[in-house]
């Protein structure tokens, strides 16, 4: 079931200070239904000896007979109500058992002595019915209801056997049908409802670390995409300053603002990312392909405004750019290279194509992990390498997107990025 108490119980308040208000009326709804679980599950001890008592009141013992009959009904509950705590508390079930049989030995002697005295009367079923549920807590999880109608069904069985031997009054056979099960089937209800509770609050708590974990990973790969190529740029143009430092200061000089510029766009995206507003357009990436590869000294040609593409196509397109010009800039030692957008038959692709690429090798992490982006959208994700020339493209479904107005025709024409 739930394991010992203290694994039950949820948080204290304190330690819910700053959490969400759904969360932490879900915790106090848990804590809420622990307590009434508990209430009702040990309380039906109680429950079943005031049953009990009722109907002996109204019985024909007397005297020693209902004394002992009394003593025999409240030794019996309470020790199938221990052996109901020690199940709350998540014990072994060798002590569970062993309370168990003596309740029952203590039961069975106890209907012998009203026997004795005449017919059984109803105020063995209660007692009788926390015998049951206790029964039918010793099945795993899911056949519990199996063994709670076995143990119902067998004391159905035993009574109806004893009443045709005269040995049962009708309104304990009545009383036995109807109060076993409902008495046990109350029990293991009550800790399946509490069970199942438990199994949601969990759910819910793994749902929101993978939410984190999740939000971890998206905020990693945004951070990777934007600043490796910035931060591989100005890496190259600090190592070209530092060369030119000393024969040609004005141009070191320059290179020196290409950094700052660099950096201070760097610091943007970063702000950017880390306030969740950045959102990854096609032509954003485009102007900073062309401006990352220009301070690299590539001679790039990169189309001046892309097709007009459904919002989930744009960002994926917009990561594709962004890694590739990553890729470039960091593992190879390109002079030039060449981006195209065509569109057809419902689907864009992507070509990035550069010289100076050096050996074959495995792809890195993040064309593995856009691979796997452009397969779940329902597109494809390759490469290829011949001598020192390396070809990436990217083709991926594009649903229709707004219309929007057409760019001038000098907008249309490829742009230029050179180094002068």
């Amino acid at each position: 079931m739930c394991g010992r108490s203290d694994e039950c119980h949820t948080a204290p308040g304190w330690l819910n200070r700053g959490v969400p208000l759904e969360v932490e009326q879900s915790t106090r709804d848990l804590r809420r239904l622990r307590a009434y679980t508990f209430v009702t599950v040990i309380g039906s001890g109680p429950g079943a000896l005031f049953m009990a008592a009722m109907f002996m009141a109204n019985s024909e013992l007397v005297g020693a007979e209902l004394a002992l009959a009394a003593g025999a009904v409240t030794v019996s509950v309470v020790l199938c109500t221990a052996a109901l705590a020690l199940h709350w508390h998540g014990r072994g079930p060798l002590r569970r058992r062993i309370l168990w049989g003596a309740s029952l030995s203590v039961l069975v002697l106890g209907a012998a002595v009203e026997a004795s005295a005449g017919a059984i009367g109803p105020s063995w079923a209660a007692p009788a019915g926390l015998l049951a549920a206790e029964f039918a807590l010793w099945a795993r999880p899911g056949r519990r209801a199996r063994a709670l109608s076995w143990a119902s069904l067998v004391t159905l069985v035993a009574v109806a056997v004893l009443a045709r031997s005269g040995l049962f009054e009708p309104e304990a056979v009545f009383m036995a049908v109807v109060v076993v099960p409902a008495i046990g089937m109350g029990v293991v209800c009550q800790l399946w409802h509490y069970q199942v509770a438990l199994e949601l609050e969990k759910a819910r708590g793994l749902a929101a670390d993978l939410a984190v974990a999740e939000e971890r990973l998206r905020f990693a790969a945004e951070l990777h995409d934007i600043q490796g190529g910035n931060l591989q740029a100005i890496t190259l143009k600090a190592q070209v300053a530092r060369r030119l430092v000393a024969v040609d200061p004005e141009r070191a000089e320059g290179e020196m603002r290409a950094v700052e510029e660099l950096a201070r766009a760097a610091l943007k995206d970063t702000r950017a990312v880390v306030g969740g507003y950045r959102k990854v357009a096609l032509a954003d990436e485009l102007d900073s392909a062309a401006r990352i590869l220009k301070s690299a000294g590539v001679q790039a040609t990169v189309p001046a405004d892309p097709p007009p593409l459904h919002a989930d196509t744009e960002k994926l397109l917009g990561m594709l750019v962004r890694e590739a010009t990553t890729n470039l800039i960091r593992h190879a030692e390109p002079t030039a290279a060449d981006m195209s957008i065509v569109e057809a038959d419902g689907a864009v692709t992507v070509t990035v194509a550069n010289n100076g690429a050096p050996a074959p090798a495995q792809a890195g992490n993040g064309l593995t992990m856009l691979a796997d982006r452009f397969a779940e959208a329902g597109g494809r994700l390759e490469h290829r390498h011949g001598g020192d020339r390396f070809v990436l493209t990217a083709t991926v479904p594009n649903p229709p997107a707004p219309s929007r107005a057409k760019p001038p025709p000098e907008a249309a024409s490829p742009r230029k990025a050179v180094l002068r």
